[in-house]
C-alpha cells in the first residue's frame, strides 16, 4: 500500500549528506512495510536484521562501534555481502540493541555513503537510557494511514484529486460531497491502521476489521510489560488504557479514570502509554505564541487511531452498516479525526498539540485545536453536526487581533462567513497540506 511517508523517504535515499535515519511509531502503523516493500525496491538488495526476532546480530556491536568490523560481523552472520550504494541496511526493532542506535554515529561519521535505516515501536523507552547521536541522525515518525492515504489505497484517488484541487471559496458538487461523507465514515469506522485498511479493501467485511481492531487492543495490553520492570509503573496501566478512548475530547482529570487510584500511579501508566505513542495530549494553551505559553498540566487526550478508539469504546460495525447509525454525529469521534489529522500532517514529526481556553468566571471558552499556519495561528473549531455556534472561535479573534481568521470544521460543504472559512471533515486533511 501506498504511503505518503514514501515520498520523504526517496528524498532521503537520494540526499548528499545523507543521515542515517530512525523511523519511529507505535507498533503495527506500517514502519517496516514501508522500508521493505516500498523503500527497498529502489535498491540493488536489502539487508534486514530484526533485533528482536534475531538477537544475536547484538554480539556484532560488542567490541565497540567501528562500522566496518560492524558491517563484516554483520555479513558472516547474515551470509550476505553488503555492497555500499546499492544495499540498504535495515535494523529493524533496533530498541532491542541500544549499541545499535549508538553505532549510528560513527556510520555517519566514518561511513556516509552507506544507506542505513532503523525502526522502531518502544523507542523511547531505550533512547532515555543512552546517549542518542543528537545531530548524526535524522528523525521521522509514522502514524496511522490518514483519510487521504485512505482514499488513495481504496481506489478513490479521482474523488481524491478533486478534493485537493477544489477552491475552498466554493461549494463542492452535491453528489461529492455526499460520495466523500459516505467514504468518511467507513474510515472512521475501519480506522487508519494499515493491517485493517488492507483487510478492509481486500474483502469488505466489517466483521473481519473489527476482529483484527479487537486484536490490535489485545496485542498493545500484552505490550505493557515492555514498558517497565517497576511494578508502580505497571500496576494500573491497563486501567488507564482502557479509559482513555472514552475520555477523548474533554479536559481530562484523573478522577475520570478512578477516584480510588492515586494521581500518581495512573500519571505513570499515562506517561507511559505516551512514549509507547498510544496517547497523545493536546495542551492547553492560553497566549500566543503556542508553544511559550501552554500549561503541561493541563491537556485532552486522543488515542493513537480513531478505529481502535471506536472498537474500544464498544463501536459494533457490523450493526452500524446494517443500522445507517451516523456515527459522525458524535463530537470526540470528529475531535479524534480532527486531532489525528494533524497529526498525519506535521511532516512525519511527533510535534505538540493545542487547543485554547478562556477560564474566566462566567464566561468560559474553548477551542478545539491552534494550529500553525504560515507564520502565525489559526484556531480550529470541530462541530459534529453540520450545524452548531462558534461563540469561542468568535471571542478569540475579537480578543487577538493578530489572528485574522478561523476554521470550521463539520459535515458542512465550503463555505466562508465574515472571517471563519467552513472546510468539510473530509477536506481537512487536504486543507492542511496546502495551507503549510
Amino acid at each position: 500500500m501506498k504511503r505518503f511517508i514514501d515520498e520523504n523517504l526517496m528524498k532521503w535515499k537520494d540526499k548528499e549528506g545523507r543521515k542515517p535515519l530512525i523511523l519511529s511509531g507505535a507498533r503495527q502503523v506500517g514502519k517496516s512495510y514501508v522500508i521493505e516493500q516500498n523503500l527497498a525496491p529502489h535498491f540493488g538488495q536489502l539487508l534486514s536484521i530484526n533485533f528482536e526476532k534475531q538477537p544475536e546480530f547484538n554480539s556484532c556491536f560488542e567490541s565497540g562501534y567501528n562500522p566496518s568490523k560492524i558491517l563484516r560481523r554483520i555479513e558472516a552472520l547474515a551470509g550476505q555481502r553488503i555492497n555500499i550504494g546499492d544495499t540498504l541496511v535495515f535494523f529493524d526493532e533496533i530498541q532491542f540493541c541500544p549499541e545499535a542506535i549508538i553505532s549510528l554515529r560513527y556510520f555517519y561519521e566514518e561511513m556516509p555513503a552507506l544507506h542505513i535505516i532503523a525502526a522502531g515501536s518502544l523507542l523511547e523507552f531505550t533512547i532515555e537510557k543512552i546517549s542518542v547521536p543528537v545531530g548524526r541522525v535524522t528523525f521521522s515518525h509514522l502514524g496511522p494511514m490518514s483519510f487521504e492515504e485512505f482514499l488513495c489505497n481504496s481506489g478513490n484517488q479521482f474523488l481524491l484529486d478533486e478534493i485537493r484541487e477544489h477552491s475552498i471559496t466554493i461549494p463542492f458538487p452535491q453528489a461529492l460531497h455526499n460520495k466523500a461523507i459516505y467514504l468518511l465514515k467507513e474510515y472512521l469506522a475501519i480506522g487508519g491502521m494499515p493491517q485493517v485498511v488492507e483487510s478492509y479493501i481486500e474483502h469488505q467485511d466489517y466483521l473481519r476489521c473489527q476482529e483484527l481492531l479487537s486484536d490490535l487492543l489485545e496485542s498493545y495490553i500484552k505490550d505493557f510489560p515492555k514498558y517497565s520492570s517497576k511494578y508502580s509503573d505497571l500496576k494500573y496501566i491497563d486501567t488507564v488504557f482502557s479509559r482513555i478512548p472514552h475520555l477523548v475530547g474533554n479536559q481530562f482529570k484523573f478522577v475520570q479514570i478512578s477516584r480510588d487510584i492515586q494521581s500518581k500511579y495512573l500519571r505513570n501508566g499515562l506517561d507511559l502509554l505516551y512514549k509507547a505513542d498510544l496517547v497523545h495530549l493536546i495542551y492547553k494553551t492560553s497566549r500566543i505564541p503556542l508553544g511559550a505559553s501552554y500549561n503541561p498540566q493541563r491537556f485532552k487526550l486522543l488515542f493513537l487511531d480513531i478505529g481502535l478508539m471506536q472498537r474500544a469504546c464498544g463501536l459494533n460495525i457490523s450493526r452500524w452498516i446494517t443500522d445507517s447509525y451516523d456515527l459522525i454525529n458524535t463530537g470526540p469521534v470528529s475531535e479524534q479525526f480532527v486531532g489525528q489529522e494533524i497529526c498525519a500532517n506535521s511532516n512525519f514529526k511527533r510535534e505538540k498539540l493545542f487547543y485554547w481556553t478562556r477560564d474566566k468566571r462566567g464566561s468560559s471558552a474553548e477551542v478545539d485545536y491552534m494550529i500553525e499556519h504560515g507564520h502565525g495561528v489559526i484556531p480550529v473549531e470541530v462541530k459534529a453536526g453540520a450545524s452548531g455556534k462558534l461563540k469561542s472561535i468568535h471571542l478569540l479573534l475579537d480578543s487577538n487581533p493578530d489572528i485574522t481568521e478561523g476554521i470550521k470544521v463539520s459535515l458542512d460543504n465550503f463555505e466562508k462567513q465574515n472571517n471563519i472559512q467552513s472546510i468539510p471533515l473530509y477536506a481537512f486533511g487536504s486543507w492542511l497540506e496546502k495551507s503549510k
